[in-house]
């Protein structure tokens, strides 16, 4: 199925973005570790870099958590309930997602495009760039729900008794 497809190249996308960024942040953060002990320098621009890195990480993080459903949820309910109820508010969990998502798309491209003319002050960087990983993740998190939606709807069972069906047979 291509969302399917979509949703599996999307998430090893950010897995390599993920890998990247996080070695960027690591690589500034020793660069000003030594420069403040070694050398009495600072670098500000470093610190700005590894701070705009570390927001992309997380809301990349948060894709990819997403994706392999390891983000908080309200599994506490949806395991006290069974057949259709379960069903029901699992459905219902994954269309406030895509509403969450789809506010992540809209004011997240309105913020990043607001602040494209806004500099950061060490760097230099625009401030859209930092902010535009807000509609990126919203819509990659809006491609893996509806490839969750599919696939449950494409499965007799709820996701909390797959879950617990795949926990007992390892």
């Amino acid at each position: 199925m291509l969302i399917s497809k979509v949703s599996k190249s999307l998430d090893r996308l950010c897995i390599l973005l993920l890998v990247v960024i996080t070695a960027v942040m690591t690589g500034s953060l020793v660069i000003m570790i030594f420069g403040r002990n070694f050398f009495n320098t600072s670098f500000a621009s470093l610190e700005e870099i590894s701070r705009y890195t570390f927001v992309w990480l997380t809301f990349i993080g948060a894709a990819i958590a997403f994706k392999r459903k390891e983000h908080m949820g309200m599994d506490f309910i949806v395991s006290k309930l069974r057949g259709k109820a379960a069903k029901y508010v699992e459905a219902l969990q994954d269309i406030f997602a895509l509403i969450l998502f789809a506010l992540f798309i809209y004011y997240g491209a309105e913020l990043a495009i607001l602040n494209m003319n806004v500099v950061s002050l060490q760097s230099g960087i625009p401030m859209g760039y930092v902010y535009f990983i807000i509609p990126i993740s919203g819509f990659i998190m809006a491609v893996h729900a509806i490839d969750h939606m599919i696939k449950r709807a494409n499965k007799k069972n709820s996701h909390y008794e797959i879950v617990n069906n795949e926990a007992s047979s390892i």
